[in-house]
């Protein structure tokens, strides 16, 4: 009887063991990107770029602000020499968005 029921403990931490090791994810497939609140400092700096070339400013005279987000998209400002441009962000993480002005 001793030697039974040291086979169900042995079967049962084998199972909680396999259950631990299981996972959601299927073997190979990468996890789903997670996005912050929004764009890092250097999509930023990236759309600060874009914008200085388009409002014929220098980088460090434009400044970029955060608009209305909502999941992995959403608007960005950016101004500057008296002048400001919008833009639409969609990202895939926080470090990697697609930037489309939109004015």
């Amino acid at each position: 009887m001793k030697g039974s029921s040291s086979i169900v403990v042995w079967l049962g931490v084998a199972l909680v063991a396999a259950a631990a090791c299981g996972g959601s994810q299927t073997a190979g497939q990468p996890a789903a990107p997670v996005v912050i609140t929004g764009p890092n400092d250097f999509v930023m700096r990236d759309v600060r770029k874009d914008a200085a070339r388009r409002l014929d400013c220098q980088v460090p005279d434009v400044g970029a602000i955060v608009g209305s987000w909502a999941g992995a998209e959403g608007n960005v400002t950016a101004y500057g020499c008296g002048n400001e441009i919008n833009y639409y962000l969609r990202c895939v993480t926080s470090h990697q968005c697609t930037i489309s002005a939109t004015d």
